[in-house]
């Protein structure tokens, strides 16, 4: 739609003279006339009495005139709200994340990101790793926060923070022989001695299952699962109260409310690592508070290098 061309019409109701209209619009009399004689053909409808001095609306005229300020208006307010858009950064964020790394993920950032961000309205989707990958490829979520595993080619992924995965036990229920302390006093779980020892897993379809897996598998080792769950808390949880052994990310110990005593292990002398980063659909186009809130998340969990993707 032309918007420039509707104010013709308004301009000669106002000045109720197409040659002043003209003038004031910087236009020829003859073209603001052929434009209003082409007008009024197309619409099927006389716009003004010409007979007149000064020229007036017809009833049709007025209706029109009255839309046309409607339209006018809603524009100049559409206007104004793509540039709060762009100035204030006004919008919606949609934010994918595992139910578990959510009650530590966002109490961390939302209230500072609601700060920066007051107009921003906030969305979460809490599902696991697998389908938090299908929202992303759907495009279902800004970004999703995951563990960068395999399985993410696809993607686009940005590297927010590297967290270690530990073994977590009730007091004294690992077997002594399974374990050691490094010269910093670090407990060491050692791998080849945890065959008989019984573990609480997430189920198939976690990431974190994934990564045991392979652990696992790589070491030639078959773990003997008492049971699966489909949260980390839980798994820890269970294995505080000495049902087994889980392995759990960090952040899982840096939130746990002492009601059991516990054991915590580093995996190996190396440990057990993994980055967890935002992973975006190619074809997502991250705009300015989407971008701040990825770097709001490598803030607040000390990340190592700047804006690094794979």
């Amino acid at each position: 739609m032309d918007f420039r061309k509707l104010t013709y019409i308004l301009k000669i109701a106002e000045t109720g003279n197409i040659t002043k209209a003209a003038e004031e619009l910087y236009m020829t009399q003859p073209a603001l006339s052929h434009f209003i004689t082409k007008l009024e053909k197309e619409e099927g409808v006389q716009l003004f009495d010409r007979t007149s001095v000064p020229v007036r609306l017809t009833y049709a005229g007025e209706r029109y005139v009255e839309t046309i300020r409607k339209v006018l208006e809603l524009n100049e307010n559409l206007k104004n709200e793509i540039s709060e858009l762009q100035q204030e950064a006004a919008g919606r964020i949609t934010i994918g994340v595992p139910p578990a790394r959510a009650t530590d993920l966002l109490p961390q950032i939302l209230p500072d990101y609601i700060r920066h961000y007051p107009k921003v309205e906030i969305r979460t989707i809490e599902h696991n790793s697998r389908q938090l990958r299908e929202d992303v490829r759907r495009q279902q979520v800004d970004f999703a926060v995951l563990p960068l595993l395999d399985g993410f080619d696809e993607f686009r992924k940005i590297v927010l923070f590297r967290e270690e995965l530990l073994l977590v036990t009730g007091k004294g229920k690992l077997d002594p022989e399974a374990w050691h302390t490094d010269e910093n006093g670090k407990r060491i779980a050692d791998l080849s001695r945890l065959a008989s020892q019984r573990f609480i897993m997430l189920k198939h379809g976690h990431g974190i299952r994934d990564r045991i897996d392979f652990l696992f598998e790589m070491n030639g080792l078959r773990p003997d699962i008492l049971m699966e769950t489909t949260n980390n808390e839980t798994a820890f949880s269970l294995a505080a109260a000495g049902l087994g052994a889980a392995i759990v990310p960090e952040y899982n110990i840096r939130r746990y409310v002492p009601e059991h005593p516990i054991d915590v292990y580093r995996i190996t002398e190396q440990g057990l690592f993994w980055d967890v980063g935002a992973v975006v659909n190619q074809n997502t186009v991250l705009n300015r508070y989407v971008l701040g809130c990825i770097q709001l998340i490598k803030e607040k969990y000390n990340t190592y290098g700047n804006n690094e993707e794979e």
